[in-house]
C-alpha cells in the first residue's frame, strides 16, 4: 500500500474550485467559536470559584469534560455528517455552543455550570470532525496543505483572543460577561454559516481527490479502517496530544511560576508568545508542504522540535532559553496537527472515508488529551517538574522514532 504523506516530486497546481475560499471562511469562523468557549474558565478561575463556590478538586472537570465530550463524540458526529451533511452538522455544533454558553451564563452553581460545558463539548466534537472534512472534500491535494493550515489557526487564535480577554471583562464586568460574549460570537457564526457554506458536488468532491466522477464510491466508509497509514496518523497525533495540549498546554504556565519563579506576567507573555507564533507557523507550514509537495519531512521536522522543547520546558529556568524554546516550539508545533489532517484524505484515496478518518482522529487526539494532564500531573508528584517531564518524554520518543523509520519507506507491509 502506498504511504502518500510524502512524496519525491512535486505535485501539479490544480484550481480551487469557485465558492471554496467561501466555505474555508465560514468553517474557520464557526471552529473559532469552538476554542472561544472551551477556555473560557482558564484564566478566571478564582472569580468562578468564589462566586458558585466550587471547591478546586472539583473545578478541573470544568476544563477536561471539554475533551471528553470531544471523545465520546468523535464518532457520533461522524455519523451526523454522514447521516444530514456537514452544513447541518456545523449548524449543531454552533447551536451547541450557543445553548451550552447560554446555560452558563445563567449559572447560579457548579452543577449547572457543568451541565453547560457538556452541551459546549459537544459542540466542539462536531466541529473536530465536519470542518477538517469540508476543507479535504473542497480543495484538490495540491493546494489542501495551505488550506487546512489556515484551518488550523481557528485553536491558537480563538484561545489566544480568549485568553487575553476574559480576565480583562471579568474585571470589569464579572465572570459571566464572557459568556455572554460567546453567545453573541456564536450567533454571528450561525449566520456566517447560513450565508456561506454549501455542500461540495460529487464533481467538486472528484476534482479534490483527483479521481473520475464515477470512481467517487457512494458508501465506503468503513473501508478507512482497514488502512494502515490511518492508524499510524492517528497515533502519532495521539502521541502529539499528549505531549503537547495535554501537558505544556496545561502545566507549562504553572511549571514557570511556582518551580521556575518567573512573575506571572512574564510566564503568561512566553505562553502567549508560543500561540502567536503557532497562528503564524501553521500557515507557513500548509504553504511549504504545498510548495515542496511532501508532509512526511515536515511532520519529522515539527516532531523533532516539539520532543526537544518537552525535553527542556519542564527543567530550564533560563528565561532566554524558555523565550527561545516558546519561539521556535509555537513557529512548528502546529504543523503537526495540519500536516496530519492534510494527509488522511491522501492517504484514504476515497472521499466518502474522509470523515471517518477524521472521527478517528479525533478519537486518537483527545484521548491524548486527557491522558497527558493526567500522566504529567502523575508523575511530576514523586519525580518532580524535570524528571517526571522526562520519563513522559520517553514513551513518545520510541513511539515516534519507530513510526518514521515505518512512514520513511515506500510501502507498508
Amino acid at each position: 500500500m502506498e504511504m502518500t504523506t510524502g512524496t519525491a516530486s512535486k505535485p501539479a497546481k490544480e484550481a480551487v474550485p469557485k465558492g471554496a475560499w467561501a466555505i474555508l471562511i465560514a468553517v474557520w469562523i464557526v471552529a473559532i467559536a469552538a476554542p472561544l468557549n472551551m477556555f473560557k474558565p482558564a484564566t478566571i478561575s478564582v472569580e468562578i470559584i468564589q462566586a458558585l463556590n466550587i471547591a478546586g478538586s472539583s473545578y478541573g472537570w470544568i476544563m477536561s469534560v471539554f475533551s471528553i465530550m470531544g471523545l465520546i463524540l468523535a464518532f457520533p458526529a461522524t455519523g451526523l455528517v454522514y447521516r444530514f451533511g456537514l452544513k447541518k452538522s456545523l449548524a449543531v455544533s454552533v447551536i451547541s455552543l450557543f445553548v451550552g454558553s447560554l446555560i452558563g451564563a445563567l449559572s447560579t452553581s457548579f452543577e449547572m455550570l457543568l451541565v453547560s460545558r457538556v452541551i459546549e463539548g459537544c459542540g466542539m466534537g462536531f466541529i473536530g470532525v465536519a470542518g477538517p472534512t469540508a476543507i479535504s472534500l473542497w480543495f484538490p491535494k495540491s493546494r489542501q496543505g495551505f488550506a487546512v493550515a489556515v484551518f488550523q489557526t481557528w485553536m491558537p487564535l480563538g484561545t489566544l483572543i480568549t485568553m487575553n480577554i476574559a480576565p480583562v471583562m471579568a474585571a470589569s464586568m464579572g465572570w459571566k460577561s464572557i459568556w455572554w460574549l460567546a453567545c453573541a460570537y456564536c450567533v454571528v457564526a450561525f449566520i456566517v454559516l447560513m450565508v456561506l457554506f454549501k455542500e461540495p458536488s460529487k464533481e467538486v468532491m472528484a476534482a479534490a481527490a483527483g479521481k473520475r466522477v464515477e470512481d467517487v464510491a457512494a458508501d465506503n466508509k468503513f473501508a478507512a479502517f482497514k488502512n494502515p497509514s490511518l492508524w499510524i496518523l492517528c497515533i502519532m497525533f495521539l502521541v502529539f496530544a499528549l505531549t503537547t495540549t495535554g501537558t505544556t498546554s496545561s502545566y507549562w504556565s504553572l511549571y514557570l511560576r511556582e518551580a521556575a519563579g518567573i512573575d506571572a506576567s512574564v510566564a503568561a507573555f512566553a505562553v502567549s508568545l508560543c500561540t502567536v507564533l503557532g497562528a503564524i507557523g501553521i500557515p507557513f507550514g500548509g504553504w511549504l508542504s504545498d510548495k515542496l509537495g511532501t508532509r512526511k519531512w515536515m511532520i519529522i521536522a515539527a516532531w523533532v522540535v516539539v520532543l526537544v522543547f518537552l525535553w527542556f520546558a519542564f527543567s530550564t529556568t533560563d528565561l532566554t532559553l524558555i523565550y527561545v524554546i516558546a519561539i521556535v516550539n509555537g513557529f512548528c508545533q502546529g504543523w503537526i496537527p495540519a500536516m496530519v489532517q492534510t494527509s488522511i484524505p491522501e492517504i484514504l484515496k476515497d472521499p466518502s472515508q474522509n470523515a471517518m478518518g477524521m472521527g478517528l482522529m479525533n478519537v486518537f487526539r483527545n484521548g491524548g488529551n486527557i491522558l497527558g494532564g493526567m500522566a504529567l500531573g502523575y508523575f511530576v508528584g514523586p519525580f518532580g517538574w524535570s524528571l517526571g517531564s522526562h520519563i513522559l518524554c520517553l514513551p513518545p520518543i520510541i513511539i515516534v522514532v519507530a513510526l518514521m523509520l515505518i512512514i520513511t519507506r515506500k510501502t507498508l507491509r
